[in-house]
């Protein structure tokens, strides 16, 4: 019984580590990345004419 109550604990603790690290962190770099190509868009084709 305990090497069962042994693998749930790392597995909380890996789904723990993914919400709270993984996810986070992958959205930051994500908008980040997006943010990053629109600036060099824009500094490379200048802003878009109305």
């Amino acid at each position: 019984m305990s090497e069962s109550t042994s693998s749930k604990k790392q597995e909380l603790m890996a789904h723990g580590l993914i919400i709270f690290m993984l996810f986070p962190a992958l959205t930051i770099t994500g908008i980040s990345l997006y943010g990053l190509i629109i600036w060099i868009m824009l500094a490379l084709g200048g802003v878009a004419s109305h």
